[in-house]
């Protein structure tokens, strides 16, 4: 029988639900040989930080009040990323399913190109190569935001990152989620951080030279059409049935339950 992945197409959630509803999945996936893939928003301007990210170091919690803007932490490592009319995706997987790799980078590398390949559909030319950003005389009072941390191959479009994703693997399952901005809003990241004022001004430009969103590689856009053609990469690229099924009431209650307990 045909391995299937469940596919949700999430309605906007809070950020605490979102975090809740991928950890849930990872653990879903920890009991049984599972493969999901979702696409979800945010209710609001939400910043998702890495699990080893101190809050009180990072962010100025005045100007995310006064900006209405949401934190969560993730279950995932890596830097702040800014949540903000952005598409965000999570692959979360068995580890029976050998299929998706058996390490950090063979899994980062067969999601990239299932990306790549629906972001091609959507008419965002784009390939995966080392993102690289001199930091020799960048004096860091804080960690560079995610957009901008020198990582692993990365999803760009004309030399700038489009794509920021990050990993957790478990003992039995592993989860992937990223960001995949539609404008520049995902930029008003240092807004919200404890910086300096010339060291906010540098993460921004930074963040404009090295970055882009999907508005700046084509101006007419649906996100409805995005969506549908990731998950058609994903179908072209895996050897897996896609299979649409939504949160089922009992689940939406479990995930609650999680965010109470975190």
């Amino acid at each position: 029988m045909q391995t299937k992945c469940r596919v949700i197409i999430d309605k906007p959630h809070s950020a605490a639900f979102n975090m809740a509803a991928d950890q849930y999945l990872l653990s879903l996936c920890a009991s049984e040989p599972a493969l999901c893939l979702r696409f979800y928003e945010w209710e609001k301007p939400s910043i998702s930080l890495g699990c080893m990210q101190n809050p009180e170091t990072l962010l100025d919690k005045e100007a995310v009040a006064k900006g209405g803007v949401a934190w969560v932490k993730r279950p995932t490592g890596g830097r702040a990323v800014l949540h903000y009319e952005d598409i965000t995706y999570s692959c979360v997987f068995s580890k029976k399913i050998e299929r998706m790799g058996a390490s950090i980078a063979e899994t980062y590398s067969i999601i990239s190109n299932c990306l790549i390949r629906g972001l091609e559909k959507s008419g965002i030319s784009c390939s995966s190569h080392q993102f690289l950003l001199d930091t020799k005389n960048l004096k860091q009072e804080v960690k560079l935001p995610c957009y901008l941390a020198p990582n692993r191959s990365e999803i760009m479009v004309n030399g700038r990152k489009l794509v920021g994703s990050a990993q957790k693997r478990t003992t039995g399952s592993v989860l992937q989620h990223g960001s995949i901005p539609l404008t520049g809003r995902f930029r008003d990241l240092p807004l919200y951080q404890k910086l300096s004022d010339n060291k906010r001004q540098t993460f921004v430009r930074l963040l404009q030279q090295k970055c882009i969103c999907v508005q700046e590689c084509m101006s007419l856009y649906k996100e409805k059409n995005i969506v549908e053609n990731l998950v058609q990469g994903f179908a072209e690229i895996l050897p897996f049935e896609m299979n649409i099924k939504p949160w089922s009431k009992a689940e939406e209650k479990k995930i609650n339950t999680i965010i109470i307990h975190v």
